[in-house]
């Protein structure tokens, strides 16, 4: 058996889980307004291409950041597009969707798999790393 470290398992869940937590507030905001989203995992799958391919090719980090956004506007802009202007049913707009921007995230983003991406600074501040818990798991 190994020794695991739980702070370690902790803060890879809390890293892991940070897009599908963002993509559920995204949902919950849309699902306010009357529509209904169901192409967020393509979108995510998608915009996170394009991030990191607009972040390797250009090495600036809020460029990827901004195509990633651009990328996730255009898909909410299909859906609304396609189920408010044409009248389609939003359930199958957005399956669809997700269909195609994943297989479409796969099929542009594979030249790119396996490639080491641009590395964010980490800005230490002293003291946080000292909370008991805490510290380790979120800013260690």
């Amino acid at each position: 058996m190994t020794d695991v470290d739980v702070t370690l398992i902790i803060a890879g869940v809390i890293a892991g889980a940070a897009p599908i937590v963002l993509a559920a507030i995204g949902e919950t905001i849309t699902e306010k307004s009357g529509m209904i989203n169901l192409s967020l995992d393509g979108s995510i799958l998608l915009a996170a291409m394009a991030a990191f391919v607009v972040a390797l090719k250009t090495e600036s980090l809020p460029a990827g950041f901004a195509a990633g956004a651009l990328v996730g506007a255009a898909v909410a802009a299909v859906v609304a597009v396609f189920s408010i202007f044409l009248g389609q049913n939003q359930v199958a707009v957005g399956f669809v969707l997700t269909l195609m921007a994943k297989d479409l995230a796969y099929f542009l983003g594979n030249p790119y798999s396996r490639l080491p991406g641009p590395h964010a600074l980490s800005v230490p501040i002293p003291g946080l790393e000292q909370i008991p818990f805490l510290g380790p798991v979120l800013f260690n």
